[in-house]
């Protein structure tokens, strides 16, 4: 028998009988440490391997900032049958399940409705937890109505009074992109939302009283991460005060507020 029969014999002796085959199948059990029919070590063979493991991605962490009381307002004045400091605790405790339902982390800026906490604190407490960014809630006074969106676009010198942080210059240009970015985001989630209930406005904090004085709001100058400052309503329009004192309009407020946020 030549050569070329042999080859044809073993050939087919593996395709008929394969416990005869001279090699193994792959199904049969090697001895770890020792060699397979073939010649060739055995390291390790793990009869259930570990699927692959996609990572999963890193949550965000969102900073809430329900407005009031600060060292210069507490925002406990009854306006319309309601008070400013407690319409933005009640949308931020809403606004935060909503964002933790959608995937994200949420932090406070404060525990309770009434407890005290100054402005600069306020966004030095989202800047050492690593937030991704902070949102302040207040709800306005005037003879205006509607909504509004402040973003900082430029950079701000803190003057408080006798504070001696005065002369304090921020936010930095990466903030200032960001929260332009942020603004936008949140002024577009939030006009879709609420079309047909509150109209709104897109500005910026050199177009807030305290804004036109030092450049930016206080949050915005201590900020170091994007950061926008929402009035939610006009308190003293009696129209939007009975939105907001509502809770169904509480809930939309933070369902808007919350769709600004997670769609970005």
């Amino acid at each position: 028998m030549n050569i070329k029969l042999k080859t044809i014999n073993l050939l087919l002796g593996c395709s008929i009988s394969l416990s005869v085959c001279a090699y193994p199948a792959d199904w049969n059990p090697l001895a770890v440490g020792g060699t397979d029919t073939l010649g060739f070590f055995v390291n390790e063979i793990k009869a259930n391997p570990e699927p692959f493991q996609t990572p999963k991605p890193a949550r965000r962490l969102i900073a809430i900032d329900p407005g009031h009381p600060s060292s210069f307002n507490s925002g406990s004045a009854v306006i319309n049958g309601t008070t400013e400091v407690h319409i933005n605790w009640v949308v931020a405790l809403k606004l935060k399940e909503l964002l933790l339902s959608g995937g994200a982390d949420v932090v406070m800026t404060k525990s309770s409705e009434m407890q005290l906490v100054d402005n600069k604190e306020r966004a030095r407490i989202a800047n050492r937890v690593g937030a991704d960014l902070i949102v302040h809630l207040h709800a306005d006074a005037g003879p205006h109505s509607g909504f509004a969106v402040y973003y900082p676009d430029r950079r701000g010198v803190h003057t408080y009074k006798d504070d001696p942080e005065n002369g304090f210059t921020g936010p930095s240009k990466t903030v200032i992109t960001g929260s332009s970015a942020l603004g936008k985001a949140v002024f577009n989630g939030m006009s879709g939302v609420l079309a047909g209930k509150l109209r709104g406005a897109l500005r910026t904090d050199f177009q807030s009283l305290v804004g036109s004085r030092q450049g930016a709001l206080t949050t915005s100058i201590f900020s170091e991460i994007p950061t926008v400052t929402i009035e939610m309503a006009v308190l003293t329009n009696y129209s939007d005060a009975l939105f907001i004192k509502s809770e169904q309009g509480q809930d939309l407020m933070a369902k808007a507020i919350a769709a600004g946020i997670l769609d970005r």
